[in-house]
């Protein structure tokens, strides 16, 4: 299995079907824990599944993708979350992330480790100028996460439902 970054508790790999199947339907399928993701189906299926992960073999190249999230145990290493690297559309000197972690493991600092880890591999490893991250405006949390994170607060954009999307940017500098 090919470990694209490592920290003291999490390793982020590459996902394999059908393999990581159960691990990921558990967490797509977790209400609580989905609930911050932009146009999350309520039941997540195998296929539903297999078509999300479908644009890995063409992205994992450039080291961009949807990875998993495994969390390092003594006996036994734990699927808990994914993250996501994709090029921006509107900038080629940008790049978005995005991540699930399972509800299970919130407020255990492990979002930090995982955001730091990523914003890191991207200014050692990518040509990338800008990190962007997206977020619901009521999703405090992550919010406090991306300020920790050394992450700016650029812009909203108002939401047809409800709500509002808050930009953030990291601004790599070399």
């Amino acid at each position: 299995m090919s470990t694209i970054l490592e920290t003291s508790r999490l390793l982020v790999q590459p996902i394999h079907l059908p393999d990581d199947c159960t691990a990921l339907l558990a967490i797509h399928n977790h209400l609580n824990t989905m609930r911050w993701i932009p146009n999350n189906k309520t039941q997540w299926t195998l296929e539903d599944l297999t078509k999300k992960y479908q644009i890995n073999q063409q992205l994992y190249p450039q080291r961009l993708g949807l990875y998993k999230i495994v969390l390092k145990n003594q006996e036994k290493h734990l699927l808990i979350g994914e993250v996501g690297l994709f090029p921006c559309t509107d900038s080629l000197t940008h790049v978005e992330i995005g991540y699930i972690l399972h509800e299970n493991f919130w407020k255990q600092g492990l979002a930090t480790e995982l955001v730091e880890a990523i914003t890191t591999f991207i200014q050692l490893h990518l040509s990338y100028t800008v990190i962007r991250a997206q977020l619901f405006d009521c999703n405090i949390a992550s919010k406090r996460l991306l300020e920790r994170c050394a992450y700016q607060y650029e812009g909203a954009v108002s939401l047809p439902t409800s709500g509002k999307k808050l930009i953030y940017h990291n601004y790599i500098v070399r």
